[in-house]
């Protein structure tokens, strides 16, 4: 043999690259994804195993996303209790007939007064609570107005949204 059939015999050999070509990995690799994914279909604790896992990050996210919808509707609650407040004040000659809310308001106004001759009730957070806790007592007595049945009808409905929430975060 001559020299250059001898190269000619074993260039082949040092061009090609030491190991298996790369698309024989990737059809091994997908064969073993299959056999893991028909294992997995046919293993039914497996698969429980499985769901369990993402049931309970299910469930944190669930729970996070309720008390974030309540919170949101304990505040939607507390600013329609504020303006039935404001409303109340501002048809307070329609309610003086109503004994039990003409003493819980005038007692209310009252100490609102007190508080403004001090200087203490210049703040709207203090003016807030003033106008929620009114709207708290008109909401429980409920008298016959017609600026205020709106803001009943959308308290009910938030109300019953904060049970629903709470009844659902019960059960998670």
């Amino acid at each position: 043999m001559s020299q250059i059939e001898a190269i000619y015999l074993l260039a082949p050999a040092e061009n090609q690259k030491e190991g298996l070509p790369l698309w024989i990995f990737y059809i091994a690799l997908s064969l073993v994804l299959l056999l893991l994914f028909l294992t997995f279909l046919h293993n039914k604790s497996l698969r429980k195993k499985i769901n369990d896992i993402f049931l309970i990050y299910k469930r944190r996210v669930m729970r996070f996303w309720l008390t974030a919808i309540h919170r949101q509707e304990e505040n939607r609650r507390s600013k329609l209790l504020i303006q039935l407040g404001q409303q109340g004040v501002e048809a307070w000659s329609q309610l003086k007939d109503l004994e039990e809310a003409a003493a819980a308001i005038n007692f209310l106004e009252e100490k609102k007064q007190s508080q403004k001759e001090l200087g203490q009730a210049g703040h709207s957070t203090e003016l807030k609570d003033h106008y929620r806790t009114i709207g708290q007592i008109i909401n429980g007595i409920r008298p016959e107005v017609e600026q205020l049945s709106i803001y009943y009808s959308k308290l009910d409905r938030v109300e019953r949204r904060i049970k629903i929430l709470e009844r659902e975060l019960e059960n998670l």
